[in-house]
């Protein structure tokens, strides 16, 4: 993405921005707990090694994506052995699934043996929790960010087909689009991009529908494309490079796709055993956390009443 004020861009693979406060624009619930008088530790978590507001969890590791699941729990395990306080609030973070899913597609025996590894490694640290004699006393709320569907290379929508590119500023590309008229070009493109298309829609971003939660920010370009399931966007300078990734699932979908649902799975004593609930947004795991951790939640999108009833206590 671009920041209209800096003309800087953020490259989410990239540490020089990554890295960078300035991109950090909330706060984290694990600075928030800290603030709080709670003491946080986050197992590589997007943004836990960022000093965000000047701050960090107490615990926290460089993200290294060598490291495997086990050992990312086992040292997570071992900040409750150090002496003095042990961690409030705990985060661990696996992206094996998803990286399987993205490089051979989500119902390949790739994501089968990523699911056991990471299933593995949540034996690992229900175990490590029981030696320490902490496992009646945890909460464990157990989500993944977002479903994932299987894509084929020749499933594309190519924007040259669409529009002049010349005519724009590609911010980015793949399951959602960002584009951004060039001066003197924005009629000619909106006219072009914002008639239908098979297999993708269009907008400006203050028409995109209510129901995406989208287009507010300043930093999302002015024109927005979203693919239907399974489609791509792309341009065809892109797709004429030999290197470039091929991607055999994908997420980011619009959301009341069945294939972009999530996993939620909570246990433990401030959750009612065995409650089950209708599907709600992810960004209401924010106000639940906060609750249990009995900290006051910054201003956020969530609807703590959504994910109320699986409380033991609501």
């Amino acid at each position: 993405m671009v920041d209209p004020v800096s003309g800087r861009i953020f490259l989410y693979k990239d540490a020089r921005t990554t890295s960078n406060p300035g991109w950090w624009g909330s706060e984290p619930i694990w600075v928030t707990a800290e603030k709080q008088g709670l003491h946080a530790a986050t197992m590589f978590w997007p943004g836990s090694d960022v000093a965000i507001g000047g701050a960090r969890p107490e615990h926290w590791l460089p993200f290294d994506a060598r490291m495997s699941p086990d050992t990312r729990v086992k040292k997570a395990l071992s900040w409750f052995d150090l002496p003095g306080a042990r961690p409030d609030f705990l985060t661990v973070y696996f992206e094996q699934v998803d990286h399987a899913g993205h490089d051979h597609g989500p119902d390949s025996a790739e994501v089968d043996r990523a699911l056991a590894e990471v299933d593995a490694a949540l034996g690992l640290l229900l175990d490590g929790l029981r030696q320490r004699g902490l496992y009646d006393a945890a909460n464990l709320v157990i989500v993944s960010d977002h479903g994932m569907t299987p894509t084929n290379p020749q499933q594309t929508v190519v924007l040259d087909d669409i529009v002049d590119v010349h005519a724009v500023d590609v911010i980015n590309a793949g399951v959602l689009a960002g584009l951004a008229a060039k001066p003197g070009r924005a009629e000619e493109v909106e006219h072009a991009l914002l008639a239908p298309h098979d297999h993708m829609q269009c907008w400006k971003k203050n028409e995109v529908p209510a129901r995406l939660h989208y287009g507010t920010n300043a930093r999302i370009p002015s024109l927005l494309c979203l693919a239907d399931d399974g489609w791509m966007i792309d341009t065809r300078a892109h797709l004429a490079n030999p290197n470039r990734h091929v991607s055999r699932g994908e997420h980011g979908y619009a959301n009341d796709d069945p294939a972009m649902r999530a996993l939620f799975v909570a246990h433990g004593p401030a959750f009612r055993r065995g409650a089950v609930v209708p599907e709600f947004d992810n960004v209401d795991v924010y106000p639940l956390l906060c609750r249990v951790l009995h900290i006051a939640p910054l201003r956020n999108d969530g609807d703590l009443g959504a994910v109320a009833p699986i409380l033991a206590a609501p």
